[in-house]
């Protein structure tokens, strides 16, 4: 709670750093992306001194009876983290539905004040779950350095000296490569699903709004098409992250040993926790801004709102954009992706030595099978799922001939009164 508090300064229209943003758009959209960049670089030094205050604390506490305590505070953490999350989720759906069924004034400004509101309980949501991810992971990496070191005849707890070698640099080093690596991943798949779903708009009529249904029905055909081609797309943007996550700790592992995964685990789960919140801070608080100028809270010299027809909404708008795949895609990604590292490096920590001078060369190996992954996940899918979606298609068509419907799914009388 602590660290969404303090987060919470930066991206909330309630306190200055928002309302300077909000204020300065009027200087172009380069000052909303650099100021909003610059706040949220900012805002990742309270939280994480937060959290390095507490690791320090739990560690001084007897045996492990701290850590036990990090790892209750994760685990609870992840039903606070998932109600306020969902309320969230829920407020900001029920503004596109009022924004999409009425024009009526006094409910729109309504439904404008409830997305605020379950903004911020979504951005609050994130933090907890970059917060839980870093007590998680910590937990994890001490359990694998207790397990291996234990298999092989040692005291986990002695462990110095060694320990701290090139394997150890390099391992953290990897780390937050392969976190930077894991970022770039994810967000070239937000911008690959837009490029489809943009092409895919203007070559199928299909989603257009249907002109002879009222409104709202004449968007329910067109979004239930789309929403089907999304889900089906972005299930296969899946792929190439979860490959990077995968071949990070087996790659580590095999290439530097024991030692260095070790290592590698903290220096990714240290990455994580600054970019995740960075993120996520920098789209929450160009999210804010736009609401701030839209909810008419900010005032120009005359003491007059600032509506939505001024041109800096337009810049904010711009930031939103950029931030929305910060602060809702990649961001929250990092905290399941380190999670899963910790996790998968522990499963498989059999294959790997204290140090890699015995499996250096399967680490060659390693990589070698996640690259044919990457291809075969870019085109070889792509290939399968375009011949399944021709032979439905196909299928689909006969059927709708042998019923004597027409395209849309109706009854093509006319056509069978020609024939007749």
């Amino acid at each position: 709670e602590l660290c969404v508090m303090a987060c919470d300064i930066f991206v909330s229209v309630d306190f200055a750093p928002v309302r300077m943003l909000a204020r300065n758009a009027d200087m172009g959209v380069t000052q909303v992306v650099l100021q909003g960049m610059g706040q949220a670089f900012l805002s990742v030094g309270l939280p994480c001194f937060l959290v390095i205050s507490t690791v320090v604390a739990t560690w001084q506490l007897e045996d492990h009876y701290g850590l036990a305590l990090l790892g209750v505070a994760a685990v609870a953490g992840s039903g606070f983290q998932g109600s306020i999350a969902s309320y969230g989720a829920l407020a900001n759906n029920a503004h596109k539905i009022v924004h999409l069924t009425t024009y009526h004034n006094m409910t729109r400004h309504r439904a404008n004040i409830c997305a605020q509101l379950g903004t911020a309980c979504s951005h609050g949501g994130k933090v907890v779950t970059a917060v839980c991810a870093f007590f998680s992971t910590t937990m994890v990496a001490v359990t694998l350095l207790a397990q291996k070191w234990t298999s092989i005849g040692g005291d986990y707890k002695n462990v110095v000296g060694s320990i701290l070698s090139e394997w150890s640099t390099a391992g953290i080093l990897l780390g937050v490569v392969g976190t930077f690596m894991f970022s770039a991943n994810t967000l070239m798949s937000c911008i690959n699903m837009a490029k489809i779903l943009m092409k895919y708009c203007k070559e199928n009529p299909n989603v257009d709004r249907v002109a002879r249904l009222p409104f709202p029905q004449m968007h329910i055909k067109p979004l239930k098409i789309l929403t089907a081609f999304g889900t089906v797309k972005s299930m296969r943007m899946v792929f190439s992250p979860l490959i990077n996550t995968l071949c990070t700790p087996v790659i580590g592992g095999l290439f530097l040993g024991a030692k260095g995964l070790l290592f590698l685990i903290n220096g990714s789960n240290a990455a994580c926790l600054c970019v995740s919140l960075f993120l996520i801070n920098c789209g929450s608080s160009w999210d804010s801004a736009k609401k701030f100028v839209m909810l008419g809270l900010l005032k120009d010299d005359e003491g007059q709102p600032v509506g939505p027809d001024d041109p800096l909404f337009a810049h904010l708008k711009v930031g939103q954009q950029i931030g929305g795949a910060l602060e809702d895609t990649t961001g929250p990604a990092c905290n399941n992706f380190v999670k899963f590292v910790a996790v998968f490096a522990f499963v498989t920590e059999k294959l790997y030595d204290p140090t890699p001078e015995n499996t250096w060369t399967w680490g060659f190996v390693a990589m070698v099978c996640s690259l044919m992954l990457v291809v075969f996940a870019k085109f070889g899918l792509t290939l399968t799922l375009t011949l399944v979606a021709s032979i439905l298609r196909r299928r689909q068509k006969r059927q709708q001939f042998e019923e004597g419907m027409d395209e849309d799914g109706e009854h093509d009388f006319e056509h069978q009164a020609d024939q007749e």
